[in-house]
This record gives structure tokens, C-alpha cells and sequence, in this order.
């Protein structure tokens, strides 16, 4: 993955507020990662997730967005990657949703 599309501020946010681990890991970054992510969300904040991907001119941009039905709410967020977008978007739910 080119480190471009990674955001290490993010990736430590991730770690520490929604996987609650010491250290950080690449989940912007790498997709692997991502998806421990979409499932600690699935599981703690009853989340379903929806993935997106648009080709065009200007190159592919993913969209993601957490939906959370017991409150009919939609946290979406977008990015040069899937594992960007899905983190992005696993913030704003986590923020939202965990009362943060």
C-alpha cells in the first residue's frame, strides 16, 4: 500500500478509542486491519457497514458508512482506499456512539 494513503494519527486513534490496544497498527493502510475494525464495530455498536467504490477520471474513491439502525443513523466517510474510508467513517460512528 503506498504511505500516502495512510493516515498514522488515525491508525492511533483506532488502536486506542475502538480497539482499545496498546501500540497501533496499520489499519489505515492495510485492508486486513480494516476489517478487524468493520467487525469490532459490528459487534460492540450493533453497526451494520456498506462499502462503495466509484471508477472514474480522477482515479477509484471508496466510500464507507456505518449505519446503526436503533438510532437510524448513518456515520459515511471517503477515501483513496477502502481501509481509509472505513476507518474514517469507524471514527465518526465510534464518536457518536460511544458517547465520546
Amino acid at each position: 500500500m503506498r504511505p500516502d494513503y495512510a493516515d498514522r494519527e488515525l491508525d492511533n486513534f483506532v488502536a486506542a478509542e475502538i480497539m482499545n490496544q496498546k501500540g497501533t497498527r496499520p489499519y489505515t493502510s492495510e485492508i486486513g486491519h480494516a476489517w478487524q475494525v468493520v467487525d469490532k464495530m459490528m459487534r460492540k455498536y450493533k453497526c451494520e457497514m456498506k462499502l462503495d467504490v466509484f471508477l472514474g477520471v480522477s482515479g477509484e474513491l471508496w466510500v464507507a458508512s456505518f449505519y446503526n439502525p436503533i438510532r437510524c443513523q448513518r456515520y459515511e466517510s471517503k477515501g483513496k482506499t477502502a481501509s481509509l474510508a472505513i476507518c474514517r467513517a469507524a471514527k465518526e460512528a465510534y464518536l457518536d456512539l460511544s458517547g465520546a
